[in-house]
């Protein structure tokens, strides 16, 4: 494929207007507007998951990633001849259609490009969507999702698991314009254009980003599944993404390097064990993840209670004014779950929490630490004084599950 310039079409960007630069990672790049390409990367999909599906009978491949990266680097758009020729042709009605039919679903970003263009109902992508840069990225982002579509699809009719691509984010402070960061990227109005094209694949956005939470909010609200298939290895990363990112997945990138004993497997053992009950509360909008840094408080309401989750312990003026010493700047985490009525389930490290209610007056009736021995609960000491104050105090992550006591306020 790489060799063979007359079998599969390159992709092409004007040499002079390289946003980019030149290295060896981009110099070849494949047009995905050849069908020959899209047709032998369908067969190699389909040949491996008809492999998969002949030696994994117990199905330990639980996902496929049909491709990495998608799009296009050093400019906003193909301009071979492939390209162009698409380029000139007519948006697809049903394209053109969706953004009208999803009002104000629709990203704010392509919206914009649709109405300053006077909100077209046909056209050509010029057309339509404008003659800049971003115009082309919503020009790629159609072609890329529909080819990758086109190799799920392929690959589902042999052995249908979930099958995703990894998406670089863009735009970025260090990238942002399309072209110095992938063009074509699902998380900027091109997740609306290449859903369309893209039925039969998940959204995928390859690691954190400061947009990660609001942008996987809208792929949600739209039915989309989503994966977050590069996680960074810490273990607070899979607390806070218990509420945040409601159920969506995660997968963790590198973690075969990480050394025996990091805290990461403790933590992730504790959330495995955790999962039934989490799956349960999610579907009843009882739960919480949360990530939260010294001195900080945070406030979040779950069925009826109040609670007040605070940061990692700082022990300025705890004994009168100019006691105690600032703590050590750090991060705590943790999830909340309501297990019952008056019932929570909580694991955490460096944060402790309280309970209020607006109709009674809220007491911690028992404090029990959970242990898990052998995948299961089981119920360990009982937690009293300072400790029903500092429930999580160290770094080390501990489960507990807190009983609490309604009275009235009279």
């Amino acid at each position: 494929m790489r060799r063979d310039e007359e079998r599969f079409a390159r992709a092409e960007r004007d040499p002079e207007n390289l946003v980019h630069g030149r290295s060896t990672l981009d110099a070849l790049i494949l047009s995905v507007f050849d069908a020959r390409l899209r047709d032998a990367d369908a067969a190699a999909c389909t040949a491996l998951m008809a492999h998969v599906a002949e030696i994994d009978h117990d199905q330990t491949v639980i996902a496929v990633q049909v491709e990495n990266e998608v799009g296009l680097l050093g400019a906003s758009r193909d301009s071979s001849a492939l390209a162009d020729a698409e380029w000139a042709q007519a948006v697809p009605a049903e394209r053109v259609a969706d953004l009208s039919a999803r009002g104000d679903d629709v990203h704010p970003h392509l919206r914009e490009l649709w109405e300053r263009q006077g909100s077209p109902s046909e056209g050509t992508w010029a057309e339509v969507f404008g003659t800049d840069g971003e115009a082309e990225e919503v020009f790629m982002a159609w072609a890329f999702s529909r080819y990758v579509d086109a190799i799920a699809r392929a690959g589902a009719a042999v052995h249908p698991l979930p099958e995703f691509a990894n998406a670089w984010l863009g735009p970025q402070s260090n990238a942002p314009e399309p072209g110095r960061y992938p063009s074509s990227g699902p998380f900027r109005g091109c997740s609306t254009c290449g859903r369309s094209a893209r039925p039969h694949s998940l959204s995928s956005p390859r690691h954190s980003h400061r947009r990660l939470r609001r942008d996987t909010r809208r792929v949600r609200r739209r039915g989309q599944p989503g994966l977050r298939p590069r996680g960074q290895g810490r273990p607070r990363a899979g607390f806070h993404r218990g509420r945040s990112l409601q159920g969506h997945r995660v997968h963790l990138f590198g973690i075969e390097d990480l050394p025996a004993g990091h805290p990461l497997f403790a933590a992730y053992a504790v959330l495995d064990a955790l999962s039934a009950e989490a799956l349960r509360a999610q579907a009843e909008d009882r739960i919480h993840g949360f990530r939260i840094g010294t001195g900080e408080q945070q406030q979040v309401a779950i069925g009826g209670f109040d609670i007040s989750i605070m940061g990692p312990f700082d022990t300025r003026g705890i004994f009168g004014t100019g006691t105690g010493s600032n703590a050590e700047d750090k991060t705590g985490y943790g999830i909340i779950l309501q297990t019952g009525e008056d019932e929570f389930l909580v694991s955490a490290a460096s944060a402790s929490l309280s309970f209020t209610r607006e109709d009674s007056v809220v007491e911690i009736d028992e404090l029990r630490e959970q242990v898990l021995d052998d995948g299961a609960w089981v119920p360990r000491r009982l937690l009293n004084g300072d400790e029903r104050h500092f429930m999580f105090y160290g770094d080390e992550l501990r489960t507990v599950r807190i009983t609490l006591l309604r009275r009235s306020g009279s």
